[in-house]
């Protein structure tokens, strides 16, 4: 017989590894489930050594450092963890509980789930040179692997977002130079992470393009464009980190039946969803008056696990 859980939290990332926590805390059974084969998410995935600044009690923290913390706060109450759990099929049982396999035939039972896939399974977008390709992991990365190998390295951010700037605003006191290019004219970013930049010795070129990138065997130079002005010039270039986007995929939850709103699941206030029993935190969770922010997924998690308590302890 497969034993049934209270809550199934579908991702490990920071939100995810909160939510198994706080369900555990208030004495619920649960598992955390990820297809990743370590906790993290896309936080340690992708930005591994970046520094947060968003999280109370913390003045900075790198993804890894808070991963491990909330991880080891997750699992002093026995949570079960399952990763490399790549969720195919949930679906719902005639006692009310949730079936979950995943891809390699793996099942587990819940009465309630809570989804905390972040913006699902992405991919960094790849930069549209034809030589860039060749230069990946030879002075090109779209992922800072070790902040160590950008040390007193002449480097070139590629976007405006706010990883763009996160990673630019660290880098200053680490790398010799650095650069950031932009294609548009505005930065999506948070504007006091531009402001920032902008008072740091970091040079900054609005409605610039990478056009081309050379060097024998890694990255030596790049040229960059910019369209509003018509100027173009060749820089020396040890490391470009490509910060353009992800390409995200919803996989199982586009098969599910919810309501999908601007790639995401729509949720009440209470983080409730359209399918019964099942719940959306975190960046996952398109709800009234949403910030994409770690703090606030927490704060999803308690309204999340709270309904659950009463609903639990008041079934109708």
């Amino acid at each position: 017989m497969i034993d049934v859980y209270d809550v199934v939290v579908i991702g490990a990332g920071p939100v995810g590894l909160y939510a198994g926590f706080f369900a555990a805390e208030n004495k619920l059974r649960v598992a955390i489930v990820d297809a990743l084969p370590d906790v993290g998410g896309q936080l340690t995935a992708l930005y591994p050594q970046k520094f947060i600044f968003d999280v109370a009690g913390y003045p900075q923290v790198t993804a890894t450092q808070l991963v491990d913390k909330l991880k080891r706060q997750a699992l002093k109450h026995h949570v079960s963890l399952l990763l490399e759990f790549k969720v195919v099929t949930l679906s719902l049982c005639e006692d009310e509980s949730y079936r979950i396999v995943s891809e390699q035939g793996r099942e587990i039972r819940g009465r309630y789930i809570i989804i905390a896939v972040g913006a699902g399974l992405i991919t960094p977008r790849k930069l549209e040179l034809p030589e860039a390709e060749r230069y990946l992991d030879r002075g090109l990365e779209y992922v800072v692997k070790d902040v160590e190998e950008y040390g007193h390295r002449r480097v070139l951010i590629v976007g405006g977002g706010d990883t763009a700037l996160d990673w630019a605003n660290s880098l200053i006191s680490v790398a010799r130079e650095v650069t950031v290019i932009h294609r548009s004219e505005r930065f999506v970013g948070f504007e006091g992470s531009l402001q920032k930049l902008r008072q740091s010795s970091c040079a900054v070129h609005t409605d610039t393009r990478l056009t081309a990138i050379s060097g024998e065997g890694k990255v030596e130079r790049v040229q960059i464009t910019n369209s509003k002005e018509g100027w173009t010039k060749e820089l020396e270039i040890e490391r470009i980190l490509g910060c353009i986007g992800f390409t995200p995929k919803l996989g199982f939850i586009k098969e599910i039946g919810f309501e999908i709103a601007e790639g995401s699941i729509r949720a009440a206030e209470n983080m409730r969803t359209n399918v019964t029993n099942v719940y959306a935190v975190g960046d996952i969770s398109n709800h009234p008056g949403r910030i994409k922010l770690i703090s606030t997924g927490f704060g999803n998690v308690q309204i999340a696990v709270n309904d659950i308590i009463r609903r639990s302890n008041n079934p109708s």
